[in-house]
């Protein structure tokens, strides 16, 4: 209780969001391809838009003009428990059900009599989940309280903070604009469902690596196919698969990848494929079966969207690497310990605590993170809340003191954020010039020149 009233004292009123709210909004809630639908203000009828969704409707949206609503993500960023023909009570009786709180979720408004959305960010284990995962675990949830789950890959779903969609928590009933409602939705904690009674996980433990995914030119060698189709004959099969990788990245869902990447061969395989024009059920069914082995096999081996993998491993900048080499003062490993901290807390830095799981803290340390917590508080960079998660898993809860910089400036590979302090190092530094950033920080010149062979591999 102690803790929850500090909590409370130190939570921030102040919109002081250093990224465009607009791109947060795109990253968090929408899915682009490849249709979406509208609805005019106090109409009845949504209209389906055959047409990939452009940024002048989701700002018609937020600005209250018409409504828009659109399919998930193959790693969805939010959830909607959508509750309709209940009043107030009944509403939030359900949402206590699924143990949700103002601290994880936000019951939003409708313009519909009686009718609610509660709005959380999903993850499984602490990880994000995909949205077959998602509805099959929450499907046995939904029959037994007469609701609907979003997002779902072929219904779509308005999108939040439109005309009318206000937040009705007396948390945040202060809140107007669409900007606010997403920072503090930002800040909400993730609502894990490792933790809802009942649900089964299916795994093919038949999968086995996949070789072709550590390509890092894939992104942009799916969206040259994707854009000029066929290049040669004999290239049918490979360039289906660079195409299904490219529209994963994309966080499309599996069903539309499939869909996709058909319409996709038949309008562009430039003359290049027999089988395409003689036997198309055999590319169809071929589609199918790649499409299922490259959701299936990314799935399995945590292989994110680009998006998702920046949101949830994390990112940083090289301004940011500059000050954690001056703050380490050229120490290496007291460097990589704070370079995975800050990289962690970046897409986390809304959230009223950062809890941090202690298998993080120990693979980030070489010799134990508690003395690189004791030092990173003496320096007044963090505070530490060790007991307040209730969830075990998360040993430690921090508040960090850093000046966090603008997303466009992270640090990015073929759109992905490195994931290693030496990936990270490379991508933005020369090596001279990250010698001579060592010595400025202290380092003995022998030492930085030793440094510098061992993480360019020189």
């Amino acid at each position: 209780m102690k803790l929850e009233q500090e909590l409370r004292k130190v939570e921030e009123i102040e919109y002081k969001s250093k990224l465009d709210p607009f791109t947060e909004y795109v990253d968090v809630f929408i899915q682009r391809q490849p249709r979406y639908a509208v609805k005019q203000i106090g109409k009845s009828t949504w209209r389906t838009k055959k047409k990939p969704l452009s940024d002048r409707p989701i700002k018609a949206h937020l600005n209250g003009q018409y409504y828009v609503a659109v399919l998930g993500k193959w790693y969805p960023g939010s959830t909607v428990l959508d509750v309709d023909d209940r009043d107030r009570d009944e509403a939030e009786k359900i949402r206590e059900s699924l143990k949700l709180d103002t601290n994880n979720s936000m019951i939003i408004s409708s313009e519909s009599p009686n009718s609610y959305h509660v709005l959380l960010r999903p993850s499984y284990n602490g990880k994000p989940l995909t949205i077959r995962l998602l509805n099959d675990i929450l499907k046995p949830y939904a029959r037994e309280h007469n609701i609907e789950i979003y997002p779902q890959p072929n219904k779509p779903i308005r999108l939040p903070f439109g005309n009318g969609q206000k937040p009705l928590d007396f948390e945040y009933t202060n809140l107007y604009s669409w900007q606010e409602m997403l920072y503090w939705f930002n800040k909400l904690d993730y609502f894990d469902l490792k933790g809802i009674l009942n649900h089964q996980l299916r795994l093919d433990f038949e999968i086995g690596p996949d070789k072709e995914n550590s390509n890092k030119s894939e992104y942009q060698e799916g969206k040259f196919l994707w854009e000029n189709g066929l290049l040669g004959p004999s290239s049918r099969h490979d360039s289906q698969f660079k195409i299904l990788c490219y529209l994963h990245r994309q966080n499309t869902p599996l069903t539309v990848a499939i869909e996709e990447c058909w319409q996709w061969i038949k309008k562009k395989h430039n003359g290049y494929s027999k089988t395409i024009a003689d036997n198309p059920r055999v590319v169809k069914q071929e589609i199918i079966r790649q499409a299922k082995s490259v959701y299936g096999k990314r799935e399995f081996y945590n292989y994110y969207p680009d998006e998702t993998h920046n949101n949830h491993k994390g990112y940083l900048t090289k301004a940011d690497i500059e000050e954690i080499i001056m703050l380490s003062r050229a120490s290496l490993p007291k460097a990589k310990f704070l370079f995975n901290l800050i990289k962690y807390c970046y897409p986390r830095r809304h959230q009223k605590f950062i809890q941090i799981h202690s298998d993080s803290l120990l693979e980030w340390s070489q010799r134990g993170y508690i003395k690189h917590l004791e030092a990173l508080q003496r320096q007044e960079i963090i505070k530490r809340y060790d007991s307040y998660s209730v969830d075990k898993r998360f040993a430690k809860s921090i508040k960090i003191n850093w000046n966090f910089k603008e997303e466009s400036k992270a640090i990015l590979v073929d759109r992905r954020a490195p994931e290693e302090f030496r990936q990270s190092v490379t991508a933005c530094y020369e090596p001279e010039e990250f010698r001579e950033l060592l010595i400025k920080a202290g380092s003995e010149r022998t030492n930085a020149i030793k440094a510098v062979k061992s993480i360019y591999r020189v």
